[in-house]
């Protein structure tokens, strides 16, 4: 299968009829477009039932470093709730490509551990929201 934009990837790994390797396709082309349309998929697609696809969209988005900070923060303070949400962002933080993200990211990846995470991880990531915000220019 030949996809020639993110709104194609977006189709092609969200269908659930498709093989996973033909979706992971998708978000391996999503991730090397990251538009806002391919990251907000991407996020998505770590609560898709297919384990693989969920793995490899918290891949792309890790892959992305600094660019899928504040959406992946504002969909834990959205969703917390979601424990494949909370798996995949951890995966995110803990093996992004920048450092830094990983750095500032310690806070919200420990308070996803353990009873009460979802309470936990909606007020650090909540704090690293506010933070990042009162450094943007």
């Amino acid at each position: 299968m030949s996809i020639t934009s993110v709104d194609d990837a977006v189709k092609v790994a969200a269908d659930s009829s498709q093989a996973s390797q033909v979706r992971e396709e998708a978000v391996s082309y999503l991730a090397d477009h990251p538009t806002a349309d391919a990251i907000e998929a991407l996020i998505d697609l770590m609560e898709t039932d297919d384990a693989g696809v969920r793995w490899k969209a918290a891949e792309g988005l890790a892959s992305m470093g600094k660019t899928s900070l504040v959406p992946v923060l504002r969909a834990l303070v959205d969703k917390s709730d979601s424990r494949w949400l909370l798996e995949g962002a951890y995966h995110v933080f803990h093996d992004n490509r920048s450092s830094e993200v990983a750095r500032m990211t310690d806070s919200v990846c420990a308070a996803m551990k353990g009873q009460g995470a979802a309470i936990a991880t909606v007020t650090a990531a909540g704090e690293l929201l506010v933070k990042l915000a009162g450094e943007a220019p």
